[in-house]
């Protein structure tokens, strides 16, 4: 069965046109209009060896429109039972509570990665508010950064995720490897949050 990967973001911050860029022509209607892309849409695209199921999804935001709603909620649904989240935002533009609201879903994904997307236009974001391990700034316009993302996709999927086939042999090793990964997190947690860079070196100090 072909590994999912969910585009999730909050409306206009470019899903559909990344998804078009991705597949080679233009598979979804792109429009200025928020809510254009009201449900799940499917392609199949190729990346290396491997065939992938992209996913676009509805913009996750607050809407009185019930067929809208229910395009959002399968948005957050796709993304939680998806093998792999992309996580779409406006690079030209400051977060709001709708990308948060995205990020959260895209996180619950086994492996996720934050595309800060429209490269091209002056940057009023900063990699620092993204708590993701993996930030690629791209453009769906110019098609910056893309081919990065399709090696990046590739690689996860060729390897299974394992990029050097280390493996673990010991409950030791598999704790240690817990507990640095937990102590990242709440360091970019902290970052995001604007703690001071003390209580952030704790978590670092931790991980290390």
């Amino acid at each position: 069965e072909k590994p999912v990967i969910a585009v999730c973001g909050k409306s206009n911050v470019g899903k559909s046109s990344l998804l078009n860029a991705l597949a080679g022509y233009e598979r979804v209607i792109v429009t200025d209009v928020a809510g254009t892309t009201r449900d799940t849409v499917e392609e199949v695209i190729q990346l290396g060896h491997t065939r992938l199921r992209l996913l676009d999804t509805a913009g996750i935001r607050q809407t009185e429109d019930p067929i809208e709603a229910i395009g959002v909620q399968r948005a957050l649904s796709a993304a939680e039972t998806a093998d792999l989240a992309l996580f779409v935002c406006d690079g030209s533009q400051p977060l709001t509570a709708a990308d948060e609201q995205a990020m959260i879903a895209a996180k619950k994904a086994p492996f996720a990665v934050a595309l800060v997307n429209k490269s091209d236009l002056p940057r009023q974001l900063q990699p620092e508010a993204l708590p993701f391990a993996h930030i690629l700034f791209v453009s769906a316009k110019t098609g910056e950064g893309l081919e990065e993302l399709s090696r990046l996709l590739a690689a996860h999927f060729e390897t299974g995720g394992s990029y050097d086939g280390s493996i673990l042999t010991n409950v030791r090793q598999q704790d240690a490897l817990r507990r640095a990964r937990e102590g990242i997190a709440c360091a970019l947690e902290g970052l995001t949050l604007g703690y001071t860079p003390d209580a952030v070196l704790t978590d670092v100090e931790i991980a290390m």
